[in-house]
């Protein structure tokens, strides 16, 4: 039958497949299949820096309801544009962290799980999606079961697909929304249902919300939704209105697409205050060598299509044949084609950086697909035919467990010792530089990039759980498609058999979340503990280990608006200032996760110690864990004019007189060494309750270990700076703050002029709501 808006007898395929709803177990059937090879080859790592900025995004709308990104803010420039509030926002497109806001939820909520290594499921999902979408595709074009199913198995297990199914890169979804926009125009071409017409538009909306490239084709889909529109004599469409006429079908089909664009625009307001500036940098620019690119996309060493997936040839001699068959279908297979391939052939980056093979490519994938049906079709004909199909089916396949079982930015760091600057042209279109080749002296265990084998030390009950679950889906599979043989009658949706390759499946990811989740080391996950404990939504937390923003993200439960700091030297860059400044000013308590440098060698944390109040400092292996309080209220000063041992002197102190449990209490003692100081003291700052009691304390060598006594000559002046951390039992009631100096070899203070071993500062009144006090006693308020 004809597909393109002729004649359609009542018999044609199209028709069969609406009556036998039975052909959607196949599609779940496949899902479950191509999901569990892809849990097979999943990975528990971020493999771009766009993929980590779109779950930053994502992690920052669960946790704190905000769109930034701050978590990444030493990447900079590299994914991100600073807004008009200071913060970093993403450039990408907001589809992907919208769309996967339910698995980092999921991630944050399972106490087992984590965000990160859940919302890298996303992808498996979308290209398992993908393919059950283009089996459907295929069946509404009239092709049979068996045909459309292998074509979907091509391009989930013989593409670059499946490589990509392992990333967090947005083009796997926008190919989603490309070929489920296809399909439901196919169903509307049919129905003439509005609801259709809907689908249609919403598909093509988060295409575009995807990748903001993606509006070059919806003239392309609003052409088709036209000719469709205008097919005439069908008995299904004979008493469609004009297209001109039915304007509810319009509606439907553009109105997500305008809403899509409103809120983009609103998007872009609210970040830069511009609708159509979407943060792109002006660098980033369509300006690239026309043709180097439009080569490069489809036939280089380095990034050429044809040979990433070779069996995607086979569609080639017979797509004139799908194009009398199905003229409409394959003109908008051939248009995104040649759009993406003009689009991207004069982008800047038309080699999508670090990536396998030629991702922007990507989403066309499903429509390079279709070509293969008649490819098919003619080999169940000829012996010679479908042998040259499967041997390159087979060389495809094999071309992307390359790809997919060693990070590819092993050998792109390789390429950078050749001298050659970094994504030269030459290591493109040269054979010697091609990853085709390269990645082969990678393929070693200990650089086997899946969840189950860490270090060439292999899990052998995960890879045997997910290699029984990718045997069952895929006998779940060989049932569908016999009993859609067998029954030409309707079936339900969910098809019985498929209810165990579903709860094997289930189990396995579970698992494989859980497996991955004990990834990251021991004193990291030691240390998020303690902030997944003792942090609040109020709280700020810095991160300065850029390799562990996914294992800190992964860990870290809490809601606390998390900032990921350059911390690389003793200097801060004019931007990480301008960012702790911003940060302390809305945040009274700051959480600092350093990397390995100390702490008179991290300019990050000379700026905490020079404006803040160290409360905690603690240690758990070789990662370390410090608190800074940054008060809301002025300190109160009071002057102290007392001498220790005739040689130090604390002229005033600064600090608070009321505070409340659970609250930290800060102070600044101002010293002046008034001779010569030999012998290091240590200082001590203790909170008494009215008994004499301890309650807080501080202590330790001036300046948070910075200035020993030692070192201070005589007339200097010394600012020491303390944060006591209050119990959060601590009752209500008027507490005395003192100080004091002793030596740590024995212990001996040192005294006063008047012989005290200690000075009071302050009288300190802890409160707390409900309660009222009365001559310095604390009561219930009636």
């Amino acid at each position: 039958g004809e597909t393109d808006g002729h004649a359609v007898r009542s018999d044609s395929p199209v028709i069969r497949k609406f009556q036998f709803p039975n052909l959607q177990s196949i599609a779940l059937a496949l899902f479950l299949f191509l999901f569990a090879v892809y849990l097979l080859t999943y990975s528990p790592r971020f493999h771009s820096s766009d993929g980590l900025a779109m779950f930053a995004t994502a992690e920052s709308l669960v946790r704190r309801g905000e769109w930034d990104m701050d978590q990444i803010r030493w990447m900079g420039l590299q994914q991100g544009t600073f807004g008009l509030d200071g913060h970093l926002y993403s450039r990408k497109g907001p589809g992907v962290p919208l769309l996967a806001l339910p698995l980092v939820w999921l991630g944050l909520t399972v106490p087992a799980w984590g965000p990160a290594t859940t919302a890298l499921l996303f992808n498996a999902l979308v290209t398992a999606a993908t393919g059950a979408l283009l089996l459907r595709y295929l069946q509404a074009l009239g092709y049979d079961d068996r045909v459309a199913l292998s074509v979907a198995l091509t391009f989930g297990l013989a593409t670059l697909a499946w490589p990509y199914a392992k990333t967090f890169f947005s083009d796997p979804l926008a190919g989603l929304g490309l070929m489920a926009a296809a399909l439901m125009l196919l169903r509307f071409r049919r129905t003439a249902r509005a609801a259709d017409a809907l689908g249609a538009g919403l598909a093509l909306s988060v295409a575009v919300a995807t990748r903001y490239a993606n509006a070059v084709v919806v003239p392309l889909f609003g052409l088709l939704f036209l000719r469709y529109q205008m097919a005439n004599g069908q008995p299904a469409t004979r008493n469609r209105k004009s297209p001109i006429s039915n304007s509810r079908a319009w509606v439907a089909f553009g109105a997500p697409l305008v809403a899509v664009a409103i809120a983009i625009a609103f998007y872009n307001v609210a970040r830069y205050g511009d609708p159509l500036d979407t943060g792109y940098l002006p660098q980033e620019s369509f300006s690239g060598v026309w043709w180097q690119g439009i080569a490069g996309l489809l036939v280089s060493p380095g990034r050429g299509l044809f040979l990433y997936a070779p069996v995607l040839l086979m569609g080639l001699p017979v797509a004139p044949a799908l194009f009398r068959r199905h003229r409409a279908e394959a003109t908008l297979a051939g248009a995104i084609i040649l759009a993406h391939v003009l689009l991207y052939g004069k982008w800047f980056m038309w080699h999508g950086g670090y990536a396998w093979g030629p991702r922007f490519m990507l989403p066309t994938l499903p429509f390079f697909a279709v070509a293969l049906a008649p490819a098919i079709e003619r080999g169940c004909a000829s012996r010679g035919w479908r042998r040259s199909f499967l041997g390159l089916a087979l060389l495809s396949g094999l071309i992307q467990v390359v790809g997919l079982s060693v990070h590819f930015e092993l050998f792109q760091n390789r390429l950078l010792e050749t001298g050659l600057p970094l994504f030269a042209p030459i290591t493109f279109f040269h054979p010697r530089y091609s990853p085709l080749i390269g990645q082969l002296q990678f393929l070693r265990p200990e650089n086997l990039d899946f969840a189950w084998i860490t270090d060439g030390q292999v899990d052998w009950p995960l890879l045997l759980t997910l290699v029984a679950a990718t045997c069952v889906s895929g006998w779940g599979l060989v049932l569908a498609r016999v009993r859609a043989r067998e029954s030409p009658q309707p079936a339900t949706r969910f098809a019985p058999y498929s209810l165990l390759p579903t709860l094997v499946v289930l189990g396995a990811t579970a698992w494989l979340l859980t497996r991955a989740h004990t990834l990251p080391p021991t004193d990291l996950r030691d240390a998020v503990a303690e902030l997944n404990v003792h942090t609040t939504a109020a709280d700020a937390v810095i991160t300065a280990t850029p390799e562990e923003a996914a294992a800190f993200a992964e860990l870290y439960k809490g809601r606390a608006d998390v900032w990921g700091l350059n911390a690389g030297g003793p200097s801060l860059d004019p931007d990480t200032a301008a960012a702790l400044a911003q940060m302390t000013e809305s945040h009274s308590l700051v959480w600092w996760l350093p990397n390995w440098l100390p702490p008179e060698q991290s300019g990050v944390e000379l700026w905490l110690m020079d404006h803040g109040f160290r409360a905690e400092n603690d240690s758990f292996g070789r990662r370390r864990l410090a608190l800074y309080y940054f008060p809301s209220q002025p300190l109160t000063e009071t002057t102290i004019g007392v001498t220790f041992g005739d040689t130090i002197a604390l002229e005033r102190v600064e600090t608070l007189t009321a505070v409340r449990p659970g609250d930290v209490l800060p102070l600044v003692l101002h010293w002046r060494a008034v001779g010569v100081v030999s012998d290091d003291y240590r200082v001590f700052v203790h909170l008494l309750d009215g008994d004499g009691n301890r309650v807080a304390q501080s202590d330790g060598v001036p300046a948070l270990w910075t200035r020993p006594t030692s070192g201070w000559s005589p007339g200097e002046g010394i600012e020491d700076r303390h944060g006591l951390s209050l119990p959060a039992d601590l009752p209500p009631g008027d507490y005395t703050l003192v100080a004091g100096l002793y030596r740590p070899l024995d212990g001996v203070r040192l005294l006063t002029g008047e012989g005290a071993d200690h000075v009071s500062l302050a009288v300190v009144r802890v409160w707390r709501e409900g309660f009222t006090f009365r001559a310095s006693t604390p009561t219930w308020r009636d």
